[in-house]
């Protein structure tokens, strides 16, 4: 259907630099193609940032929109900042709740729950090494899923489901940075369009084929209809389909094999208890053939059952509907069925085309990495384009794609090690993570973030006391899977000394538990999340509890 370009001739996609950077004095062109939440989202930044841009947006109307409520990271807050927008203005247009953690349960194959709270690690009560002796000598006081709550008290925020703004209460807590959203991502598209990208050109057209100059470039691309739309840069948002990069540029993709999930069914459950059950945190629960999310949007909780289409046993429809079922009785409702690929396309910029979103690469919903990806992109190109007022050369598009690249496959590493952490064995699903390495020799050498950040600071941890902080959430994902790098045996070497004596572990349990007393009775006065999203967010308009 479409039609990859000639051979390539020249390293540079440009008609000429000279020629663009004189353009940059009066315009720069950009055209946007696909008209989801990632496309809204890079016309609304473009806009932002570059008034005298020419902007245009095209969007089919032929496709389906697939919403099915989506969950961020903190990072989030950084595109928000960008364009200049405030909680109270998207929100509740959105659907939008507060996620303060990513909580997993089930995943030792038993009822266990653990955070992986956001914000930077407080090690104020003791430093990294602290919790794990602790944790060997008192196992029943400070069992796996008390780590998050030792080194980030944020975590108490999930556990009881509060919300707070004044960060003095709660140590190395910024609300501004340290909450991110549940959120429907199609509404937050249209918020965009609606009330950001009234400058844009917004054109609703299915694009069929394009025509490409003598140095690769696409020149113009033709829509259904014959109309030509010409620009500088295309920037390619239409989600797997990839038609520009993947399809008119025949940019490979690159599969992703350790990570087996390539299903989804999603449903939409309305709520019996707001109160209780909108809770602040994204859940993954743990399957024996895969996992299920919770997403808690203001009118609605999204449930989503993923798994590998390739190795399930049973029909995994049949297996969600009584997963969601409430008295004995499997969920009647309707469901969605979604297939996706793990991996990305060799390059995200591919002479004057860019892939943002799913046409560029796509992780698994585990760690809420799809729009993460999607807005860090964004922050990355429009940096590129400032940096020297449009001009842009070869070596910004491979620093480019380096950084894009790098970050996915770090994403990749992160999501793996759920998985190879996981001690759960109770099926072939659960048990390939442990029978099957999941590199060669070879390939683990050449791994650019795996051996560094996983395997030598992490699996092998000889200098578990002084690992970076580049570790991030891994720390907390090992603790909650009960992976606890210094054991009684490395403790004189993990500390550079003999013994780790009782009297300095009371004195940290002492100062934890002084601690944790004064900021849960801080929470006891605090609004449950429900309560304050109606009072800040949503203006106690009851009315909004039947939005659709």
């Amino acid at each position: 259907f479409f039609h990859p370009p000639p051979a390539t001739p020249d390293p540079l996609w440009s008609r000429g630099l000279g020629d663009v950077y004189k353009r940059q004095i009066y315009m720069v062109r950009i055209c946007i193609v696909g008209g989801g939440s990632a496309g809204w989202m890079t016309a609304a930044a473009f806009r932002k940032i570059f008034p005298d841009y020419k902007i245009d947006l095209i969007e089919s109307q032929t496709l389906p929109k697939m919403s099915v409520g989506e969950s961020t990271l903190g990072h989030f807050n950084r595109y928000l900042d960008l364009i200049e927008v405030q909680d109270h203005e998207w929100m509740p247009a959105c659907n939008a709740t507060y996620k303060v953690s990513i909580q997993f349960s089930n995943w030792k194959g038993t009822d266990d729950v653990f955070q992986y709270p956001f914000g930077d690690t407080d090690y104020t009560d003791g430093g990294l090494v602290d919790w794990y002796h602790i944790h060997n000598l008192y196992p029943d006081e400070f069992p796996d899923n008390t780590f998050a709550e030792f080194y980030n008290p944020i975590s108490y925020l999930a556990q009881t489901n509060r919300v707070s703004d004044p960060k003095e209460y709660i140590r190395n807590f910024n609300p501004k940075w340290n909450r991110a959203y549940h959120f429907d991502s199609d509404k937050f598209g249209a918020w965009l369009r609606n009330n950001r990208c009234q400058e844009v050109g917004h054109y609703y057209d299915d694009i069929v084929k394009c025509t490409y100059d003598t140095k690769c470039n696409i020149d113009k691309l033709i829509g259904a209809g014959g109309t030509e739309y010409e620009a500088d840069y295309y920037i390619d948002c239409t989600g797997f389909a990839s038609k520009l990069l993947g399809g008119m540029m025949g940019t490979p993709w690159i599969d992703f094999p350790f990570l087996p999930n390539d299903s989804a069914i999603a449903a939409r459950i309305p709520y019996e208890n707001r109160r209780e059950q909108m809770i602040n945190t994204t859940d993954g629960h743990a399957m024996p053939e895969g996992w299920v999310w919770t997403i808690p949007l203001w009118n609605r909780i999204g449930k989503g059952y993923v798994y590998s289409s390739q190795q399930h046993r049973d029909d995994p429809e049949t297996i969600f509907r009584e997963h969601l079922g409430t008295r004995g009785k499997p969920y009647e409702g309707d469901v969605q069925h979604i297939k996706f690929m793990h991996g990305r396309r060799q390059n995200a910029w591919v002479r004057n085309v860019i892939g943002i979103g799913l046409s560029q690469g796509f992780l698994e919903p585990l760690e809420s990495t799809g729009l993460f990806t999607t807005h860090e992109n964004i922050i990355r190109l429009v940096d590129v384009f400032q940096r020297r007022d449009g001009f842009v050369s070869q070596l910004d598009i491979d620093g480019y794609n380096h950084t894009v690249n790098f970050e996915l496959e770090a994403m990749k590493e992160f999501i793996e090690i759920h998985y190879y952490l996981s001690p759960r064995c109770d099926t072939a699903y659960w048990r390939q993570f442990h029978e099957n390495a999941p590199l060669s020799e070879d390939e683990l050498q050449d791994k650019i973030v795996r051996s560094p950040r996983l395997y030598q600071e992490l699996i092998h941890c000889w200098n578990i006391s002084n690992a970076p902080s580049g570790l991030g959430g891994t720390t907390y994902i090992a603790a909650g899977l009960g992976y606890h790098p210094a054991t009684p045996a490395t403790t004189r070497y993990v500390l550079n000394r003999d013994e780790y004596s009782i009297s300095e572990a009371k004195e940290s349990i002492g100062r934890y538990r002084h601690y944790k007393k004064t900021v849960l009775e801080y929470l006891e006065k605090q609004p449950v999340h429900y309560d304050y999203l109606l009072k800040n967010i949503y203006g106690n308009d009851e009315s909004f509890e039947f939005i659709s």
